[in-house]
Parts: C-alpha cells; structure tokens; sequence
C-alpha cells in the first residue's frame, strides 16, 4: 500500500491500486481499461452491478482521514493539488479481474473480491494486495477507506461534472445541506473540518441547510440552528452568488460547481469551499 500511496492512489484506498516503479502488463490501449469477460448482468448481486459497472476516476482524494483535520490532496477542479491524478481510473470487471491506470499513465492488471460480507474491497496485482473498506457505493459515487487513513471519492468515467445555460433552475430547485466544509482551500493542502461520514470532524454542520427562492429570496439555518432570511442574486454572469441577510451581512462565493443534486462554491477570500448536496 505504501507504494501505491506515494505513485497512484489506487492502491492504498481501493485495495486497489498502485504505483510503483516496476511496470506491468500493459494492453496495447490503455487508455481504456474495459470489461472484456462480461457476464450475464442478472446472474450478478446489486453491489457487484454498482462496482463493475462504471470505469472509475478520482473527484477527490484525502491523506489522514482519520485525523480531525484531514488533508486534500486532490481535488479535480483545484490547480494546486499535492498529487495529480487527472489519469487516474480503474475498471472492475464481473469475471473478477480488474485493470487500472496509475498517475503515471500505466496499466496495471490484477483481480479483486470482496471481504467481509461485502463491505471490503481487496485488491491483488503484481505490486502487492490492497485492502479498503466501502464508505459509500451507488451508480453515481464510490468511495473508500483504506487502513493507513487514505481516503477516495471516485466517479463515474464521463460524468457530466457541471451544468451549462441559466442556473437559477438548478439553484432553486432544492434545500441544500452541507456533504463536506473545507478551510485553507487557497493553501496547498486543504484541511476538510466536517465530513457527514467523519466523527471527528472539527466543524459540526449537521444543522446546517439553505433554500435559494425564486423570488429572489432566501432562508437559512446556521450550524447553532439560528435562522436567518434576506435576498440573494447571481453576479457575473451566473459564475457568483450573493446574499444579504436580515442582521446585515453580504456574503459572496464564486460558483465552481453547480448541478442537479450538488452545490460547489468558493468564498471570496478563496479560504472556505463548501459542497452542498441536495436534502
């Protein structure tokens, strides 16, 4: 694990994948690790369905998990990121087998199960064998925990990652609660202080929700349950969202991701990111 951990980062988390120096079987593609032995889809259990039936990449990735302020070291749309893997992917296939290309572009070939009445996914190549526990599996996300606090959020291979035309549709449409709340987002290794799956998270944003009206108006509750309303309206171009509230404050964030189910935005000061996901 430690190796995949230092090159790629399939392989500490996902049990899965690597990066050592040493290269591997390497198909004359590998750009596009597929399912070439496919079975019949009904033969198989709706936990394999959700693992093998997308071809995996990295949204985002996090060092010391276990700690109260982990650590970001990937993050598909920051330009700072302490590793890069924009190659990343990694495809499971049903007949057991799996292939995955590390940071470095290389094809790996190996097989996977699962452990543990289907909550470990464990990992066998010809770098090692790597363990991770489930955290979250569905046709839209797979994330995992590797044991030496490695932590992954993958997402489908050619997932639409943002919206295009008017916002205010996608903006309105929801409550919005809080998946994840980072600080020092401008520095090079941003600290994640609330997580919904982290109990140690410094920041407890459980109470927290926001609703954008379409009149232009808007309700929110802060993490100490306090409520608060005022107005709200786009800036440049829909790329900003400003609100002012009923005690005074004018609060303003940069857009960086907005679609059907999921919020992104950036303070001004570039400081604090929060992803907001539909309630």
């Amino acid at each position: 694990m430690k190796t995949l951990l230092s090159i790629a980062i399939f392989c500490c988390t996902l049990a899965m994948f690597s990066s050592c120096s040493k290269s591997v079987d390497r198909p004359s593609t590998p750009q596009n690790p597929t399912d070439s032995t496919k079975t019949d889809s009904t033969a198989l259990d709706s936990t394999t369905m959700r693992l093998t039936g997308q071809t995996w990449i990295y949204y985002e990735y996090f060092n010391n998990f276990g700690d109260p302020a982990t650590v970001l070291a990937w993050k598909t749309n920051r330009t700072s990121n302490t590793k890069n893997l924009s190659l990343n992917q990694v495809k499971f296939n049903s007949n057991a087998t799996y292939s995955e290309i590390d940071e470095n572009g290389v094809t790996v070939n190996g097989t996977w199960t699962f452990l543990n009445n289907k909550t470990q996914v464990q990992v066998v190549n010809s770098r090692g064998t790597f363990t991770s526990t489930i955290q979250a599996l569905s046709s839209q996300k797979y994330e995992w925990l590797a044991a030496d606090g490695t932590y992954g959020v993958m997402l489908p291979k050619g997932q639409p990652v943002d919206s295009t035309g008017d916002r205010t549709p996608l903006l309105t449409a929801h409550n919005w609660v809080y998946q994840e709340y980072f600080t020092g987002f401008s520095q090079t290794a941003p600290s994640l202080v609330w997580k919904t799956n982290k109990s140690n998270s410094t920041l407890n944003l459980s109470k927290n929700v926001v609703k954008f009206n379409t009149d232009g108006t808007y309700w929110e509750y802060d993490q100490n349950g306090t409520y608060y309303y005022g107005t709200w309206y786009f800036r440049n171009n829909q790329t900003q969202v400003q609100v002012y509230n009923n005690v005074g404050t004018t609060f303003t964030s940069t857009i960086k991701l907005l679609t059907a189910n999921r919020y992104e935005w950036l303070d001004a000061n570039g400081n604090t990111y929060g992803e907001m996901i539909s309630q």
